[in-house]
């Protein structure tokens, strides 16, 4: 595949990447019980699926606009902490490509750190507080030093996976600041963090579907 897609493709990716995310529901309500109140699963059930019934018929061919309304259909059906962090993330990254109906391959860049900041903006969080931004933060500093580097789409990816994948088993050794984790005394010290996971496993089913496309 082209390193430049159109809108059509980028609804495909957005498809797939909302079903395979969907399939670790169970996985992250069992985690998620353990120091949360274990809606997790159901949250990233209600997501996928907004962003999936968007999506069959979204009538849009500016890509930002098509993240935003993303977003704001994750938002309305699931307004849990990580829906509304999550929908912050969506809408932000689709302002760093509004008014665009191609993107090329490094322009993820510019969507992860509009994610980033739109997730900063809402929850107030930095690394290290045992939060979404502990996945979603390493993956895209990974993938920008792929590209630095040079390396080439496919490596990139998993470049992003791994970085993503090693956040969120690092949260093991946090302490919660800022989620229900936070009321534990412990701050669930010794637990890895949901969030961070299901962030993980987004960013994991979104590299995955554009890599089948390479």
């Amino acid at each position: 595949m082209s390193r430049v897609i159109n809108t059509v493709t980028i609804i495909d990716i957005l498809k797939d990447t909302a079903t395979g995310w969907s399939r670790n529901s169970d996985e992250l309500r069992r985690l998620d019980s353990i120091a949360g109140d274990g809606d997790l699963g159901v949250t990233v059930e209600l997501a996928s699926k907004a962003m999936a019934d968007y999506l069959a018929n979204p009538g849009e061919e500016d890509i930002g606009k098509l993240l935003m309304r993303c977003g704001m259909q994750i938002n309305k059906a699931s307004p849990s902490t990580f829906g509304t962090l999550l929908a912050s993330a969506f809408m932000e990254a689709g302002k760093s490509v509004l008014g665009r109906k191609e993107i090329a391959f490094n322009d993820l860049v510019f969507l992860g750190k509009g994610a980033i900041e739109g997730v900063k903006k809402r929850g107030k969080a930095e690394v290290g507080d045992k939060t979404m931004l502990d996945a979603l933060v390493p993956a895209v500093e990974a993938f920008e030093q792929a590209l630095v580097k040079g390396t080439d789409a496919m490596m990139a990816l998993e470049s992003t996976t791994k970085a993503a994948k090693s956040g969120a088993e690092a949260t093991v050794n946090m302490k919660a600041k800022y989620s229900r984790a936070s009321y534990r005394q412990d701050g669930a010290i010794g637990l890895q963090d949901a969030g961070a996971t299901a962030t993980y496993f987004l960013i994991e089913a979104f590299a995955r579907s554009w890599s089948a496309r390479l």
